[in-house]
């Protein structure tokens, strides 16, 4: 019926009241889909509070027909109006209706409407007040599911469906909704194609995709620590007919760092790690000084000062077509293998 139906569910079992009287303030809905999903939570929490938003979205930039919900505010003739998500399959024909003309782009390039990521800041009180007043019942619509762009034939059966980020519909005028907006790279990459679909994509949205979004906004940290880092430019790969930037994959644990301050404290001295490297950094290590040109990983408890790793490391491989039903389903929605290769482990 739609992940709306989770608040008529933390209704029916009091959940918000209970949050409430505990002192909890803050509650956040996510997709699981998404990786990237808690990366950014701390400064969106801060924008919750600072503003009192009842609901905060977070966004990214959104391309002009992207399979993705559009947050706007909708006007109503008696001079109210509502911030809320507007489904993308909808907002073509509401948009015709405006100086735009259509789910264009503007001067940027994008869309002037943020896409809304499915990661929800709620504060629990207003919560707990709206779903008391309406019972969680989020209103239902139908949502089609068209083939192709002719929209004359529908791909599934077409249902009725209630969706979460639907929660404004429940609110008070006094409640105040809003959204933040920051880059993908930051809080956005998502598994939700079939390597199929994703290569008809932009943006393609499968495992590659999402795969090589998390390691690029690691990489991104790590220029971001305050150390001198140099991290070689990625290069395209593909694989199934889908295509991602794909380099140094570096991974970081969240036993390693939570957050950007905490990373600064824990990376220090000159680093170089070349595209075909891996770096997982996992415990409370800090590196100080590495040259990198294969892959390693680090765990423990300790100092890993002024370190030079060279080894074959581990390649990228694509999986023959031939061979590919024979593989876990994790390797299918791939294409593509980690080889053996080479790995030093260290323990700090």
């Amino acid at each position: 019926h739609g992940h709306g139906d989770i608040h008529a569910l933390l209704h029916q079992h009091g959940l918000p009241q209970k949050w409430e009287a505990e002192g909890r303030k803050w509650m956040v809905i996510f997709q699981d889909t998404n990786p990237l999903a808690f990366r950014s939570l701390c400064a969106v929490l801060g924008v919750s509070a600072t503003n009192d938003f009842a609901m905060n979205s977070v966004c990214v930039p959104r391309i002009p027909g992207e399979a993705m919900g559009a947050i706007a505010k909708l006007d109503r003739s008696d001079g109210s109006n509502t911030t809320i998500n507007v489904e993308y399959n909808q907002l073509e024909a509401l948009l015709k209706e405006t100086p735009l003309g259509g789910d264009v782009a503007d001067e940027t390039g994008f869309s002037p409407y943020p896409g809304n990521t499915n990661i929800l800041v709620l504060g629990i009180p207003c919560m707990a007040h709206c779903l008391e007043a309406t019972g969680g019942i989020v209103p239902e619509f139908v949502n089609p599911k068209w083939a192709d762009t002719r929209r004359d034939k529908l791909k599934s059966a077409t249902r009725l469906e209630c969706m979460m980020q639907d929660f404004p519909k429940l609110c008070r005028p006094e409640d105040k909704v809003g959204f933040t907006q920051l880059d993908r790279i930051m809080c956005f990459t998502c598994v939700k194609d079939n390597v199929k679909d994703a290569a008809k994509k932009c943006p393609h949205d499968c495992a590659l995709s999402a795969e090589a979004g998390i390691y690029a906004s690691d990489a991104l940290l790590l220029h971001l620590s305050g150390a001198d880092v140099e991290i070689e430019t990625p290069e395209q790969r593909t694989f199934l007919g889908v295509s991602a930037e794909m380099g140094a994959r570096i991974v970081l644990h969240p036993s390693f760092c939570m957050c950007l301050e905490e990373l600064k404290s824990k990376v220090r001295g000159t680093i170089r790690i070349s595209r075909r490297s891996s770096l997982v950094l996992e415990g409370n290590v800090v590196v100080d000084g590495l040259d990198l040109d294969g892959a390693l990983k680090v765990s423990g408890n300790g100092e890993f000062k002024s370190q030079t790793v060279h080894n074959e490391g581990q390649s990228i491989v694509a999986i023959p077509e031939d061979e590919l039903s024979a593989q876990p389903p994790s390797l299918q929605i791939r294409g593509y293998q980690c080889a053996k290769g080479e790995v030093e482990q260290v323990a700090a």
